[in-house]
């Protein structure tokens, strides 16, 4: 990766810690950090104050979260900066990404955050059993509308990083392969 831009994917399932990673990482490099759950929040909140129910939020919800998302990445790489992005990346991104890092000539280290999808459930519903915009959602339904996150691989290198159990996830050895990665590891 030494004569390319360089950007770290974060990704997984929601509820497997990849913001909560992304947002650290993004402090102790000094570097931007684009993320999708912010910008939902933000929709969401914004969306609270101009509409009179969940119906018409929804519609004014609709895509915008994932197109403002998509956009800011681009900004960034406009830039040649190096950065950290943070989603529910799926395959069905790959042609917008590799259309962004062909265009960008960007370098990718995608590092995955995984845990079974019946855990990642459990988490997501706690976090979330007192906002009501956001959808209750059954495990079947949970896991159905997330299996294409599940498997995400993108870029020149991949590292995988199990969440089953928060205490054994060490930010310091990850970043170490994120270094080796960096440079040509």
């Amino acid at each position: 990766m030494k004569n390319k831009n360089k950007m770290i994917l974060v990704s997984g399932m929601p509820a497997t810690g990849k913001t909560t990673f992304a947002k650290w990482l993004s402090q102790e490099l000094c570097s931007p950090h684009v993320c999708y759950d912010n910008i939902v929040e933000k929709t969401l909140e914004t969306g609270k104050r101009c509409c009179e129910n969940e119906e018409q939020l929804r519609k004014y919800y609709g895509e915008f979260p994932y197109a403002f998302f998509l956009f800011n990445f681009e900004e960034i790489m406009k830039t040649s900066s190096f950065f950290i992005a943070d989603f529910h990346f799926s395959d069905m991104m790959k042609q917008t990404l590799d259309e962004l890092t062909n265009k960008y000539q960007y370098e990718t280290v995608t590092v995955h955050f995984d845990c079974p999808a019946e855990l990642a459930h459990r988490r997501w519903s706690e976090r979330n059993k007192t906002n009501s915009m956001r959808p209750n959602l059954s495990a079947e339904q949970f896991i159905e509308g997330t299996k294409n996150n599940k498997d995400f691989r993108y870029g020149n290198h991949f590292i995988y990083v199990d969440t089953t159990d928060f205490s054994k996830v060490l930010y310091n050895d990850i970043v170490k392969n994120i270094y080796k990665c960096i440079n040509g590891g």
